[in-house]
């Protein structure tokens, strides 16, 4: 319509009516209309219209002394414009003259008796007036009118309350906050008659985490009763746990415990803090009692497991008897006629997270090679979803579904293979695969263990991942690629890899969870076979004191040794691995996404591999780049000799920093279309 007006006004470009039909259609394509509204009332003087049109798009920049004068030419040449007399209100309350916008909102509704937003607006004027009872019966002809509308309860609950009719203002909020449960003026309202209210205070402090310790301290030092106690604790430990603020948050779920000793709730948020701290003891004891009080859980009994998978326990027995309490009807599968062969990935964690980082590579040559249709069990989106998204054309976020809903749904699909992406990691959906959507099923990628589900077609890793003996470990066949277990997308802003560095440096940025006593204690005997040498430790957490000074006091070395710093942005992460000549692997739980990471940065990790599959990505990704003999460790004197040596061989340590990226590079660990043709080949066979 623009590009039409614009060609007619080349030939009349004195047409008023064409000038005005290219300001409409400028104001619906969201360019600059102003130019062209004001040639139109250059040309079209009598038309209250355009005058009209203008005060909205001068309104709408905040421009309201201009927008005034505009909606009062328009009035003077169609004084019965209902609507114009409605915004010049606006305009007027704006700038803070409420009696004459008073009386714009009243001739409005004169003109026009049901135009609802001018019974909002008259009420907010006499609100602003002071005339508190009188704006209490305006806002409530306005709810009446516009019954869905929360801001007119919320804004007719302020004037209630200041016309001291805080019971009619307390019912005004509930009816505002069941339409609107995400608004944060509401639960302000509530939390100011009512200062203990703990809903609101739990809702607040997720509505806005930078007052929530505030507002939830506020509540508690009102002691309430244990059980709303528990609440306001568990939501404070939240709110810290967000904030890797470990050693607080495991004090506040502790007090919540305290309070509410049976809470199923605060035995599980405690556990997760206690995980997230490297207190996996503790942690899976508490677990523990949590499947003790109710066997059912099986959330509960996915958290044990992912935790002893962590810990490189057996797990095999336990993830048998998940999938016997996890057994569930199988859906029928829909029949379809020849076509492309059709692959479900289910997944938590397809956003920025190690598995969404690693799908850049895989998912698109993936979806190059078959029908591909990803059902994402993640709540919103980040940028790295988007650009997964882009990639097919089959996406479908599932968390609103129950199990029941997204298995009719993905047979209805006619998924021929379905891959499951988390195990038991946070957000998983066994039960969905409990229920046989697909004719074959996979686990793979983001848990390394068994899922302990029936009627599994096999756990995909490589033949490092998954030596002979693994086969115990698993319910699943084992199903092992040609070449690592995985592909690596390298970030597109990683900076270049730097020079070795004067001083030797070892460095860990793997979470606190994976450094158990054991591994400090390995870690500290490196140091003092390599004197001089420091150990960098950046992960979540120690960016507070308490993570850090909690770190040195398990340390039993030289603490002085230790440079401890918190996360940063993916450009200072990488930056950050030119400080460090050698990665030390975690053990059991090694490094999967820093260990790619690093490598790429030119930096060389020195892993030591145990039996379980959880131990051996470092050996994976080792053995792919050919670089497993000099940095595969048999045993713990091993690793200290292996690591002294290569760090002292400050030459040698320069040769393979310079060549590593490019090694990798032209690794199988870089080539995404043969990863996808391989998988692909290994699910059909």
């Amino acid at each position: 319509m623009a590009s039409r007006a614009r060609e007619l006004l080349a030939l009349q470009p004195q047409d008023g009516q064409i000038w005005k039909a290219l300001s409409v259609a400028q104001q619906l394509l969201g360019e600059d209309a102003q130019p062209a509204l004001e040639r139109a009332m250059q040309l079209l003087p009598g038309d209250a219209e355009l005058a009209a049109n203008l005060g909205a798009l001068l309104a709408a920049r905040g421009r309201w002394r201009e927008a005034r004068a505009a909606y009062e030419q328009a009035l003077r040449l169609q004084p019965r414009l209902a609507g114009a007399h409605n915004n010049l209100g606006n305009a007027l309350l704006a700038l803070s003259l409420p009696q004459e916008a008073l009386q714009a909102f009243e001739r409005a509704l004169t003109l026009q008796p049901g135009l609802s937003a001018a019974l909002g607006n008259r009420a907010r004027a006499l609100l602003a007036l002071g005339r508190h009872a009188e704006a209490a019966d305006a806002f409530g002809q306005a709810v009446m009118a516009q019954p869905r509308d929360a801001a007119l309860r919320l804004h007719a609950a302020t004037a209630l309350l200041a016309a001291g009719q805080p019971v009619q203002a307390a019912a005004a909020l509930r009816g505002a906050l069941a339409l609107a449960p995400g608004h944060v003026e509401a639960w302000e309202q509530v939390l100011r008659l009512d200062a203990g209210h703990v809903e609101a205070a739990c809702n607040l402090s997720l509505l806005r985490p930078a007052r929530g310790e505030a507002v939830l301290g506020a509540a508690l030092a009102l002691a309430p009763a244990p059980e709303r106690r528990a609440a306001l604790l568990a939501n404070l430990g939240g709110l810290r746990l967000a904030d890797d603020r470990f050693t607080d948050a495991v004090a506040a779920y502790r007090a919540a415990l305290a309070a509410a000793p049976q809470s199923p709730q605060a035995l599980s948020n405690l556990a997760q803090a206690l995980k997230r701290q490297g207190a996996l003891d503790e942690a899976d004891a508490v677990l523990g009692r949590l499947i003790e009080q109710d066997p059912a859980r099986l959330s509960a009994r996915s958290d044990r497991l992912l935790l002893r998978t962590y810990r490189g326990l057996e797990t095999a027995a336990e993830a048998a008897a998940f999938g016997r309490a996890a057994q569930a009807p199988a859906v029928a599968h829909a029949a379809r006629g020849p076509g492309p062969l059709r692959v479900g990935l289910l997944s938590a964690d397809l956003r920025q997270h190690p598995v969404g980082r690693l799908a850049q590579a895989w998912l698109p040559a993936l979806a190059a090679r078959c029908e591909l249709f990803v059902y994402a069990n993640q709540r919103g989106d980040d940028a790295l979803t988007r650009r997964l998204r882009g990639a097919t054309r089959h996406w479908l976020g599932v968390t609103e579904m129950d199990d029941a809903t997204l298995a009719e749904r993905i047979a209805a699909d006619g998924i021929d293979i379905l891959l499951d992406l988390n195990g038991h990691t946070g957000g998983h959906r066994l039960g969905v695969l409990a229920r046989q959507p697909a004719p074959r099923q996979f686990s793979w990628l983001g848990y390394a263990g068994s899922t302990g589900l029936a009627g599994m077609a096999g756990f995909i890793g490589d033949c490092w991942l998954l030596p002979d003996a693994a086969g115990a470990l698993f319910s699943e066949p084992l199903r092992r690629l040609p070449h690592s277990f995985t592909v690596y997308a390298p970030p597109a802003d990683a900076p270049a890899v730097t020079a070795l560095g004067g001083q030797p440096c070892f460095g860990s940025f793997n979470a606190l969870h994976k450094l158990g006593d054991d591994v400090l204690a390995l870690w500290a005997r490196v140091l003092a076979a390599a004197p001089g040498s420091r150990l960098l430790v950046k992960a979540p957490g120690l960016q507070h004191e308490a993570e850090r000074a909690a770190l040195r006091a398990r340390w039993p070395g030289d603490a002085s040794a230790l440079l401890l710093e918190g996360p940063a942005s993916m450009a200072g992460y990488l930056a950050a691995f030119g400080r460090v000549d050698i990665a030390l692997d975690p053990f059991p739980h090694s490094g999967g996404m820093t260990t790619l990471d690093g490598l790429w940065m030119g930096v060389p990790v020195l892993t030591l591999p145990g039996a379980a599959p959880i131990s051996r990505q470092g050996l994976s990704f080792l053995q792919t780049l050919g670089l497993a003999d000099d940095w595969v460790a048999a045993d713990g004197p091993d690793f200290v000799r292996r690591a002294a040596a290569r760090i002292a061989d400050r030459q040698g340590l320069a040769r393979l920093r310079a060549e590593l990226r490019d090694r990798m590079a032209a690794s199988p660990l870089c080539d995404a279309p043969r990863f996808a043709a391989d998988l692909l080949s290994l699910l059909q066979a």
